[in-house]
């Protein structure tokens, strides 16, 4: 089979840059940023099959399944974007079952071989890896702190995770940017304009 592009050297990975907005998220939250609005207008990363390959190609977090996964069909592309509706809202009334569904379609198991214990993933297809990966992230979040898990106070619609309570925004080289700049004309504009007697 002919590759579209060409490979690199390791002949495994396509020469994609990363798309992601916010790198270094869970794998949950990775998936559900890749939707979200900025100031060239709102972003969808996995919108084509050719964005949805780029993206997988660029994840850290499917790097130990095969790389023939990373080339999705039409089949894998609608279940990938379905997951990422469901996590984007999991507590939502509607959202539970599809939610349990997506946990429903892999069986975690743990063998002993020669080189101590290994751990294995039996799915039923290989179109729903992503989905599952990802619900099984998300409940990963919820037992450490679900507080930890939060979104951009800015509106951006990107989640992020982190420890710091004092966390609002998603990265401040763009939101936070976007406060500071506001905060500055706020005070420029205050500082410049007349004073009552």
């Amino acid at each position: 089979m002919a590759l579209p592009f060409p490979l690199q050297k390791d002949n495994l990975t396509p020469p994609f840059t990363d798309p992601r907005p916010l790198p270094g998220q869970p794998f949950c939250l990775d998936l559900v940023n890749t939707r979200y609005t900025a100031p060239t207008g709102r972003h969808d990363l996995i919108d084509t099959r050719a964005a949805l390959n780029r993206w997988m190609a660029t994840s850290p977090h499917v790097e130990d399944y095969p790389d023939l996964y990373r080339f999705a069909d039409g089949y894998t592309h609608t279940t990938v974007r379905a997951a990422r509706d469901v996590l984007a809202h999991p507590y939502a009334p509607k959202a539970l079952e599809p939610f349990n569904t997506l946990l429903s379609r892999a069986r975690p198991r743990r063998e002993l071989v020669l080189r101590g214990i290994e751990h294995r993933l039996d799915i039923d297809d290989p179109a729903h890896l992503v989905g599952y990966l990802a619900a099984d992230d998300y409940l990963t979040l919820l037992a450490e702190c679900p507080d930890w898990i939060r979104t951009c106070e800015n509106g951006c619609g990107l989640y992020f995770y982190s420890r710091n309570p004092r966390r609002r925004r998603c990265a401040h080289s763009a939101c936070g940017n976007r406060v500071r700049a506001t905060r500055h004309r706020l005070t420029c504009t205050n500082a410049t304009s007349p004073r009552r007697p």
